[in-house]
């Protein structure tokens, strides 16, 4: 496994404190309130492939420039199952009050909506308000875990593809849980059930366009089987690579303050269960 900072770049701009070998940095010298030139952007940018995850505790980007400072990073684009912004249709919500008992948005180990056919390439993501404890983030690096496993399983899963679909999320296998619900107030009750259930094909494995480097694309949110397969003969191969993505030397864990920012690539994602409210603009 390559550490990402075997051949760090060198930063002029901005400043950049690795969390660990394997994933995670603190970016400084970034005011995202403020309009960012072109060379700051592109060095922020082109660190993404590296970190994979940045998090900016300078001052943060607001509503109003949020969306400009995330295309610098590519077009943006909707979540059908989160709500809006009032008056900023590209910037969505993930809230979570203090007394809420239903289902956490980002409970468990997942890459973001990938049961879509083009899944948001990036995430930008502002913590608006935050408890005195809890709600800390992990973060997986899926290039480290995919550079991790054996040679021969590397074949493996080079060859397969996996389906994908919302089904737990919206869909029928939602609608047919005895578990808690979502929150109205979390993400939208009223999806259409059958958009849930559609179901999309992608690699198990992908190259980052940028870095050229291998990563997995697998998240049991969203992944149902792998394409050609049954559930039965599919569940061992998935749950060892959900197993093995976990593994504790490929993670880190943020623990957030009031308008921090983070910004990431190809890690998979799960927020903690806690009362914390989030603004996201996706891209």
């Amino acid at each position: 496994m390559t550490s990402i900072w075997d051949n760090p770049l060198k930063f002029r701009r901005i400043e950049v404190r690795p969390a660990n070998g394997t994933i995670g940095a603190e970016i400084r010298g970034l005011d995202l309130s403020q309009p960012l030139d072109a060379e700051t952007t592109g060095r922020s940018a082109a660190g993404l492939p590296r970190l994979p995850r940045g998090v900016v505790p300078e001052p943060a980007a607001d509503a109003r420039t949020a969306p400009d400072f995330s295309r610098r990073f590519g077009p943006l684009m909707s979540m059908p199952q989160l709500h809006s912004v009032d008056g900023f249709e590209d910037i969505h919500v993930i809230r979570r009050d203090a007394g809420d008992n239903g289902r956490v948005v980002g409970e468990n180990w997942h890459a973001d909506s990938t049961y879509m056919e083009r899944p948001p390439a990036a995430v930008v993501m502002k913590a608006v308000t935050v408890p005195d404890f809890g709600g800390d983030t992990g973060f997986l690096n899926m290039v480290a875990a995919y550079e991790a496993l054996s040679p021969t399983m590397r074949k493996v899963v080079d060859s397969l593809s996996a389906v994908h679909s919302a089904t737990r999320i919206y869909g029928s296998a939602y609608r047919a849980q005895n578990q808690k619900v979502w929150s109205e107030k979390s993400v939208k009750t009223d999806m259409d059930v059958a958009a849930g259930d559609r179901e999309m094909v992608h690699p198990l494995v992908c190259t980052h366009a940028e870095s050229g480097r291998r990563f997995l694309y697998v998240n049991r949110v969203y992944v149902q089987r792998i394409h050609g397969m049954t559930d039965d003969e599919s569940r061992p191969l998935l749950q060892f690579l959900y197993d093995h993505c976990s593994r504790f030397e490929l993670t880190c864990r943020v623990r957030w303050q009031k308008d921090q920012c983070w910004s990431g690539t190809t890690a998979r994602r799960c927020t903690r269960r806690s009362p914390t409210t989030w603004a996201a603009p996706a891209t």
